[in-house]
């Protein structure tokens, strides 16, 4: 083969892998990132989308999920998202789901917040705080999120990709669209550990920080 020719081959490869939909159909429901983030790179213009129809109904569809979403940095955050309601749901089911998307130090502070945001304390709890990451979700129409859903995202433009030998890879800081705070930027950080196959979360204080309280009646999320 000559060197023009594995050049050749190996440019078209590289375009396939670029054009190449990062989608999967899951329990009847569609996963699918829009928008690419570079994994070694930072640029500041980057953003992402990640859509589907609905939450995983258990530990084993979110596994196959995470089989797609969990190769890119963004979609190890919309599979936090869908954790956080998981969590929600059934406690038990919902911490399995964490500890596979999150380093062990964030998982064990995540879950001690969502205990008290997933309470019962009517005043303090924000049992909708997954549907206030949704994109189109605002207290304004009680955390009513357009569909399908919809996580939106871009590269932090002010902090840099960091390698860190404490977690073992490159930490990529993100940031979360939303409307339920007053800041609509939440900040989440992630990191693929060397050896890996798949993107964990390893700080993300400001997506179970509580979100501003509703107003109407939550109708809950697929």
């Amino acid at each position: 083969m000559t060197k023009l020719l594995a050049f050749t081959l190996m440019s078209l490869f590289a375009m396939s892998a670029t054009a190449q939909k990062m989608e999967c159909s899951v329990g009847a429901k569609t996963y699918k990132i829009e928008g690419r983030i570079n994994h070694d790179t930072w640029d500041k213009s980057q953003s992402s989308r990640v859509t589907f129809a609905g939450i995983p109904a258990t530990l084993e569809e979110f596994k196959q999920v995470r089989q797609t979403l969990g190769k890119e940095p963004q979609g190890a955050v919309a599979l936090q998202v869908m954790a956080f309601e998981m969590y929600r749901r059934d406690r038990v089911v919902g911490e399995q789901a964490l500890r596979l998307n999150n380093t062990s130090t964030n998982y064990n502070s995540t879950v001690e917040r969502l205990k008290e945001m997933m309470g019962k304390d009517k005043f303090y709890a924000r049992p909708y705080l997954a549907a206030a990451l949704l994109d189109g979700a605002n207290p304004g129409n009680a955390y009513t999120p357009k569909s399908p859903y919809c996580v939106k995202m871009r590269v932090n433009p002010a902090t840099k990709y960091q390698d860190s030998q404490f977690l073992g890879g490159t930490v990529i800081y993100l940031q979360i669209d939303s409307e339920g705070w007053d800041t609509n930027w939440r900040g989440v950080e992630v990191v693929k550990p060397e050896g890996e196959s798949f993107y964990v979360v390893s700080n993300c204080p400001a997506m179970y920080t509580q979100c501003k309280q509703i107003k109407g009646t939550w109708q809950g999320l697929k």
